[in-house]
């Protein structure tokens, strides 16, 4: 009798410690880079990304899912939250680095309403004479994603390519961009990223 309560007691302390380890690994921010190809067609589709899931959305109704957090097509970037559209996400471009972003703003985040779209042109430098642009240092985007979590981003670089994934340089004119993007999304939902 005395070892049949020990065991259960025993499976108990386990299956607590087991799953208290399991919450633990689930809160910790994770820290990616991925490379995401997208249109270089102003006038072209979107690419659509989700930091949980660490992959792009893709589907036939995508921009009317809560699936994704951003989209981007040559320097355009939208987010899924605003008056158009279904998720609760919004942005803020702080002037800092990703390791001086420790913790998400409680408030402040824009949306896209319409036409007017919460990431401007800020985060970039535009060379007229190249036609070119080059990502801005310093410049970090902190996302309140779809699902109300949290997760800061930078753009390492932009490079153009043909269909092919090779570089191209002017005249000759890419067909899509190259983006190399770092990312810490949280998990939890706290706006914590240590």
């Amino acid at each position: 009798m005395f070892r049949n309560v020990l065991f259960v007691l025993l499976t108990g302390i386990l299956m607590v410690s087991v799953s208290s380890c399991d919450k633990e690994e689930d809160s910790k921010p994770v820290d990616a880079t991925v490379e995401i190809s997208v249109s270089s067609n102003p006038a072209g589709e979107f690419t659509y990304f989700n930091f949980e899931k660490k992959a792009l959305v893709t589907g036939t109704d995508v921009m009317n899912s809560s699936e994704w957090d951003f989209g981007l097509k040559l320097v355009s970037f939208i987010v899924n939250g605003g008056t158009d559209r279904v998720g609760k996400g919004g942005v803020i471009i702080l002037d800092n680095t990703m390791d001086g972003v420790k913790t998400a703003p409680e408030s402040g985040y824009k949306t896209d309403n319409g036409a007017d779209t919460a990431i401007k042109d800020e985060w970039y430098t535009y060379n007229p004479v190249a036609r070119t642009f080059t990502p801005k240092a310093g410049k970090v985007f902190v996302f309140k994603t779809a699902k109300e979590k949290y997760a800061k981003m930078e753009v390492i670089k932009a490079d153009p390519t043909d269909d092919n994934g090779v570089i191209v340089t002017p005249p000759v004119i890419p067909t899509k961009i190259r983006y190399t993007i770092r990312y810490v999304f949280q998990p939890d939902g706290s706006r914590n990223f240590e």
